[in-house]
């Protein structure tokens, strides 16, 4: 039930209000009853009429001023579930960090709106339609119990056919939240790879890939819906038939046999509208909520999904020992290196070299406990730290050859968010080499869309930032500079290399003879060669 994500407080809230609505039929049913029992009475009491007249309308504005802050209620309740659903699906995700985002993308768009529409409003709905039932029902049996039952007995039939329509709704609803999972990253893909596709003049064959993406989504989508459609005609012909129609009939059989007065007779019609439409509601909403089922699956996940943060601040580092790591992929046993041996000081400047493929990005993924090797170990401090993300991922910091831009400030890019004092904001972004740029745009300058609005250096700076901000003592690099014109990698790297601080182990398989002058150590992991500064 998503309803228990919502406050407590809140959701008893809309159920007496959902009750207080659910009285105004009871209300109007015997109001009608009244009113035509004194029209039908041959009594000329006009102003008994009018005076029931007025009590009715008077009510009827009571019952619409609780109405309206039901639906203030209501529509709370759906915001604060629907905060709660996509905190805890962002959570997840990125705690997963997984490569391939279509899921995610589908999962935070499209399938959380099926989720609020079909899930959250859907039980609100069912559970003032359980109390109108319940109000109407019983006003129903104390009017007259003989057609009670028989409306009862009649309701029989829409129920079966929901029992029949569920189970197909479920499956139709599986296929459409695949599709729009993949038309969700054709659309990504046709956006992001616009460029590329206008110069080499397929911008028509994109549009094509994305369209059919599109087609087969709204395929999905319209069989799904349609199965809910016909699901809908079927429950609602099966009450007229057996839940109005013959029920109505033996109403005026017994009318006419003088069993049953035409006030009476008329309210029971009502009360049974009244009771018949939400248990046809109820069986709609049910199907509603079984068409977000796969899309549920993937938010039950995330909400039992409890997120961890070893946040303690290394105070200290003595060193690092990498002893005989042998890695050998999990899909294909395919060896990528073995006994690899490494000695990393305080502060000390290590450059790691191989050819293209050798496997740096993996080893470097292995410091940081995101892969287990097949045999070895890595020491951070004296313990060992092979393949435990917790223990090992705050000894380090991160500079990527395409370091990530949050489309927001300056600011948020360097921090991320964490709270810095400003000596230690302001020692960043010198230590950066991001003065110039500070001082031009100011800290809330906004960056664009994955750094539009900065050059490749201005970039390389910011993640260096990030880096030295973290106050983490080693500084992993991976291809840092391979992307940058020699004049800016040098620069690069004089920032990179001058803390004496930090640690810095950086791989690369091109690097000029001036940047490496500036390493203490350089490693090359193919020929197991070390060259050592004299």
């Amino acid at each position: 039930m998503s309803l228990k994500y919502a406050k407590k407080s809140h959701v008893i809230c809309f159920a007496i209000l959902a009750a207080i609505k659910a009285c105004n039929i009871v209300f109007v049913a015997y109001m009608i009853q009244q009113l035509l029992n004194v029209a039908s009475s041959g009594s000329h009491d006009y102003w008994h009429l009018i005076r029931l007249a007025i009590i009715t309308a008077l009510g009827q504005l009571c019952f619409m001023a609780s109405n309206f802050v039901y639906e203030t209620v209501k529509m709370g309740i759906i915001r604060d579930v629907n905060m709660v659903f996509k905190r805890a699906n962002l959570t997840y995700l990125v705690d997963q960090g997984e490569p391939d985002i279509k899921r995610g993308l589908s999962l935070m768009t499209n399938d959380l709106k099926q989720i609020e529409t079909n899930r959250v409003n859907a039980q609100l709905d069912m559970i003032l339609q359980a109390l109108s039932f319940i109000g109407a029902i019983g006003f129903a049996f104390y009017s007259s119990w003989q057609m009670t039952v028989v409306f009862v007995v009649a309701m029989i039939a829409p129920a079966l056919v929901q029992l029949v329509t569920s189970p197909i709704i479920t499956k139709k609803s599986a296929v459409w939240a695949e599709k729009n999972a993949v038309y969700t990253q054709n659309v990504s893909d046709s956006l992001n790879g616009a460029q590329s596709a206008k110069l080499y003049n397929v911008s028509s064959n994109i549009v094509k890939r994305a369209t059919v993406a599109a087609q087969n989504m709204e395929n999905a989508l319209r069989n799904m819906s349609l199965t809910q459609a016909w699901a809908l005609e079927l429950i609602y012909s099966a009450a007229e038939l057996f839940c109005f129609i013959i029920p109505c009939t033996i109403g005026g059989i017994l009318m006419m046999q003088g069993n049953l007065k035409v006030g009476t007779l008329v309210m029971m019609v009502d009360l049974a509208m009244n009771f018949i439409t939400p248990v046809v509601t109820l069986f709609n909403e049910f199907n509603q909520v079984k068409s977000t089922v796969p899309m549920w699956e993937k938010t039950i996940k995330a909400l039992r999904y409890q997120a961890s943060y070893n946040t303690k601040k290394i105070d200290h580092f003595d060193g690092m020992q990498i002893k005989d790591l042998t890695y050998i992929t999990h899909s294909d046993n395919k060896k990528i290196f073995e006994d690899v041996n490494l000695n990393v000081k305080p502060g000390e400047k290590v450059l790691l070299m191989a050819p293209s493929g050798w496997g740096k990005t993996t080893l470097l993924r292995l410091m940081l406990g995101l892969k287990k090797p097949r045999s070895g170990e890595i020491i951070l401090n004296g313990k060992n730290a092979t393949g435990n993300w917790n223990l090992a991922h705050n000894f380090y910091s991160y500079v990527n050859q395409k370091p990530f831009m949050f489309d927001d400030s300056l600011l948020f890019n360097i921090t991320l968010g964490r709270e810095v004092t400003d000596g230690e904001l302001q020692s960043a972004i010198k230590e950066a080499g991001l003065d110039n740029l500070v001082e031009e745009h100011g800290l809330d300058y906004q960056v664009g869309e994955d750094g539009n609005n900065l050059s490749g250096g201005q970039i390389q700076r910011v993640e260096i930032a990030r880096a030295l901000i973290s106050g983490r003592p080693i500084l992993l690099a991976d291809e840092a500079t391979s992307a940058l014109d020699p004049r800016l990698s040098l620069a690069i790297h004089q920032t990179l290399l001058e803390n004496s601080k930090v640690a810095v182990i950086e791989v690369a398989h091109k690097i000029s003879e001036q940047e490496k002058e500036m390493f203490d150590k350089i490693v090359h992991l193919d020929t197991r060669k070390i060259e050592t500064k004299m």
